[in-house]
């Protein structure tokens, strides 16, 4: 089977590279001439995405992640395919829909236990035939997937993950349907074929069912910075959690609410979502007054920079946060970041080390959290972008093997690349490990004991106050003379306080 495979993956490359040369020049091209053959190749692409979701479910069943010291498959197909998150959880998924164990039936419970051996032989009966149901409903997925485009596919399972729990016991049926609907509909029209579909089911199956249905939805999520500086919040709420949002934003409807006191008198030109919104963040800016501090910091959004970005920044520069969204400097000023913050980190140009650390007199999980992500920015495993708010603090000796609470001791870690990290520090189940660089003073990743240290190249990772200052050293003056930098704000000095503002600034 093995040697057949390699033999049509040559043929393919084979034919791949030679069709590529063909195309290498289009002038000398008709699409008259062209168009039956590519719509042939296209048609026969579509067997493609039934190959990619049967290895993606060998991969899954075979536990391909230790390949790259992983727990899970997908960081095989991420790393040896090339594939984004996105896409190798599509495969997967795929995988699982087509070739996978359909679930097992949930059989409702007896309503009267004077009929309980009645009701568990029917229960079973009909358990039986509904999974012989749902393997007759794969099987003829399975047939007709040769035939549907990895995008439809995509498609199907994108909105078959919006089924709820209660409802689950219909993903096979609505797949089948789907996928024979694929045959005939437009990807447009077959997104919303399932949709509707998924919604049915959900409506049949919940809340009578699963009151708290909904409740296990719920999800808050955040985009990226956009060209005009906005960033997209998305809330799925329950309709209780939803009213009391709604009833809290809209007290803030009311002309001039929610503006400074000297504003009070002036026509207020906000439309009436501006000022939701201004009522819903004047709700946050509430907290933080009130709960911060003694929240010792908890949630405070970190700047980090070095005395460059001072020297040389403008109203467009953007600064890295803890959060993984960039902002500028109007939105500090709007944060209230207006130097009057609790914490303020200097990274030395020359040695690269945390030189003053605002008002704090000794390192706490805080300020270590805040040098971590002046070092490394992210995640400090190799490739990964996941924000520091959302990394775990690692020790790179483990504490169980007597390593210190220390900062050059700790790395931030993604959860899912804490758990691939090898405490054990020996190359065993061909798990890697983080280290540190004592010359540099950051966290690198090892495969081995005696492979070199290999550091996260990924953007945010480069763009870390850290990382900006290595790649200035050969511009810099203070490199070249080794004289450190000086620091903001010595021990016993403390940033001077603000003037206040004049009225109407």
């Amino acid at each position: 089977m093995t040697s057949e495979i390699t033999q049509c993956v040559n043929e393919i490359s084979v034919a791949l590279r030679k069709l590529s040369s063909l195309f290498d020049d289009p002038s000398t091209l008709s699409f008259d001439d062209i168009r039956r053959d590519m719509e042939r190749l296209e048609e026969q692409f579509k067997k493609k995405a039934t190959i990619d979701a049967s290895f993606a479910f060998i991969a899954d069943r075979d536990d391909a992640g230790r390949i790259v010291g992983a727990n899970y498959p997908n960081a095989y197909l991420q790393q040896y395919l090339d594939l984004s998150k996105g896409e190798a959880y599509n495969r997967l998924e795929r995988g699982r829909l087509l070739f996978g164990p359909p679930p097992e039936p949930a059989a409702p419970l007896p309503e009267d236990e004077e009929d309980d051996d009645l009701f568990g032989a029917a229960s079973s009966d009909a358990a039986t035939s509904d999974t012989s149901e749902n393997e007759e409903q794969q099987t003829d997925a399975r047939k007709k997937s040769s035939q549907v485009s990895a995008e439809k596919q995509d498609i199907i399972r994108r909105e078959l993950d919006k089924l709820l729990k209660a409802a689950s016991g219909e993903r096979f049926r609505i797949y089948a349907e789907a996928m024979a609907e694929a045959l005939l509909r437009s990807p447009e029209d077959l997104r919303l074929f399932v949709r509707r579909a998924v919604d049915a089911a959900n409506r049949e199956h919940a809340p009578h069912s699963n009151p708290n249905a909904g409740f296990e939805n719920r999800n808050l999520s955040f985009g990226r910075r956009k060209a005009d500086g906005t960033v997209d919040i998305h809330i799925t709420a329950t309709a209780g959690a939803a009213a009391l949002i709604k009833a809290h934003a809209d007290k803030g409807l009311a002309p001039n609410s929610n503006l400074p006191a000297e504003f009070q008198d002036e026509k207020d030109s906000r439309s009436p979502g501006q000022r939701r919104f201004d009522q819903f963040f004047a709700i946050f800016q509430q907290y933080e007054e009130k709960c911060q501090k003694h929240n010792g910091g908890a949630a405070s959004v970190v700047i980090s920079l070095t005395l460059d970005d001072l020297a040389d920044g403008d109203a467009s520069m953007l600064f890295d946060t803890n959060v993984g969204i960039e902002v500028d400097c109007f939105d500090l000023v709007r944060l209230g970041m207006d130097g009057t913050t609790d914490f303020l980190l200097q990274v030395d140009g020359v040695t690269s080390v945390p030189l003053w650390m605002g008002r704090t007199t000794r390192l706490a999980s805080v300020e270590q959290r805040i040098a971590m992500f002046a070092i490394q920015g992210v995640c400090s495993w190799l490739g990964c972008t996941t924000s520091m708010s959302e990394c775990e603090a690692h020790h790179i000796l483990a504490w169980i093997k007597g390593g210190n609470t220390d900062i050059e001791n700790l790395t931030g870690l993604c959860r899912e690349h804490h758990r691939c990290n090898n405490d054990h520090r020996d190359g065993s189940f061909n798990k890697g490990y983080m280290d540190f660089d004592p010359n540099t003073g950051r966290a690198g990743y090892r495969k081995r004991p005696f492979d070199p240290l290999k550091f996260n190249q990924s953007v945010p990772a480069r763009h870390s106050a850290v990382s900006r200052i290595y790649a200035a050293r050969g511009r810099c003056d203070c490199a070249r003379t080794g004289t450190p930098d000086p620091a903001l704000y010595p021990p016993g000095h403390p940033p001077p306080a603000d003037p206040p503002m004049p009225k109407g600034a």
